[in-house]
């Protein structure tokens, strides 16, 4: 054999492993299930079914008609197209922030997306807001990646049609979860069931857990609004919720899990009459609010209290406009504060959340009164 033909051979062997590897090679994607890409360490996450919401009647007369969308509209604008556009479904979720403090975020999105358009518009708002820094290409694991010039901010794509971006830590985590060299929220068989519940169907879906070291503070700001009736909330040990927007309406529910079954039966009770309250506000009954919270309904089921409602998205745009009107007619029909006569209550002061009873951490009592589980 000749040595050119013995060369040719080689790259010809060489080309076809190549591409043996490039297609054969195991492909790193986001799981099905949207819970199997968040590490179990996150407190909750939220899945939105982005291009359901964004094509709602309810998004669109309660978001684009009342200008509420300008952020978006502006991003629109910076890059030339909706980023958004192309997701169908966003998942964000919460992790805890080394040494304690407000959570961080990070989110895993699915859809058609342009990774280079993607990026160019990262770029450009970055840009925008004056970091001139850029971005740099870093892969993790053999995943694509970009991580901003400082470092603390991550962007990796996940096959095709997925990406996951937020602090580089949890960018970093979840690539692991989803490679399984970590475990996800999904290997939580409590949190799974509860956000079984309110997945299939809906065009918004969470669930979320207590966290330990969130609870005394939670529980010692709750004591400092009225009068600690809050404190029963605080118990609690997870949730969940979803939210739908069809023919018109959003339909909405959500679960409680509560420390026991009386803190569950003090919870219902506390909505009940947070109910009442709002419907004895001077003129509610003339507006489409009272019927929308006479159809909350509430329930109690052991340690789990459940509660779910619905509103026309017609009614809802009607109530915007009149809140400012019974904000007026309240004021008229309470009088003049400094003309009513009345002595004002003296001022309360400030709490101490750290001096609160249930600073410790421990579950408060329920204070509310009893109710039987199940409503007649």
């Amino acid at each position: 054999m000749k040595r050119s033909s013995l060369v040719v051979l080689v790259l010809a062997l060489a080309a076809v492993g190549a591409g043996a590897f490039y297609f054969l090679r195991p492909q790193v994607n986001l799981p099905l299930d949207p819970l199997a890409a968040v590490p179990s360490d996150a407190y909750g996450a939220v899945r939105i079914k982005v291009d359901r919401v964004l094509a709602s009647d309810a998004y669109k007369r309660l978001v684009v008609e009342r200008g509420e969308a300008e952020g978006v509209e502006r991003i629109t604008k910076l890059c030339g197209f909706n980023p958004l556009a192309g997701i169908s479904e966003l998942v964000v979720f919460a992790r805890p922030t080394p040494g304690g403090g407000m959570p961080r975020f990070a989110f895993t999105a699915r859809g058609d997306l342009d990774h280079d358009a993607l990026i160019d518009c990262v770029k450009k708002f970055g840009e925008a807001w004056g970091s001139t820094g850029g971005l740099k290409r870093d892969d993790i694991e053999g995943v694509p990646s970009v991580v901003s010039s400082r470092g603390s901010s991550r962007a990796a794509f996940l096959g095709s049609d997925g990406i996951v971006g937020g602090d580089a830590e949890s960018v970093v985590a979840t690539i692991n979860t989803v490679l399984g060299k970590g475990p996800s929220l999904a290997s939580d068989a409590s949190l799974k069931a509860l956000y079984s519940q309110f997945d299939t169907g809906t065009d918004v879906a969470g669930v979320a857990r207590m966290p330990d070291e969130a609870r005394a503070l939670l529980q010692a700001l709750a004591q400092s609004i009225l009068g600690g009736q809050l404190s029963v909330l605080t118990g609690a040990r997870a949730g969940a919720g979803s939210l739908s927007f069809a023919d018109g309406k959003i339909m909405g529910g959500g679960l409680l899990v509560a420390a026991s079954p009386e803190h569950a039966v003090a919870t219902i009770m506390l909505v009940r009459n947070g109910i009442s309250r709002l419907l004895d506000i001077p003129g509610i009954g003339l507006t489409p609010a009272a019927s929308v919270l006479r159809g909350i309904q509430t329930d109690v089921e052991g340690d789990h209290a459940t509660i779910s409602g619905q509103i026309k998205v017609s009614t809802a745009t009607a109530l915007l406009e009149l809140l400012p009107a019974l904000d007026d007619l309240r004021g008229v029909l309470n009088g003049p504060g400094d003309d009513s006569g009345q002595k004002q209550a003296p001022a309360t002061p400030a709490a101490d959340l750290t001096k609160a009873p249930s600073a410790t951490g421990a579950v408060p009592t329920p204070t509310v009164e009893s109710l039987a589980p199940k409503s007649p």
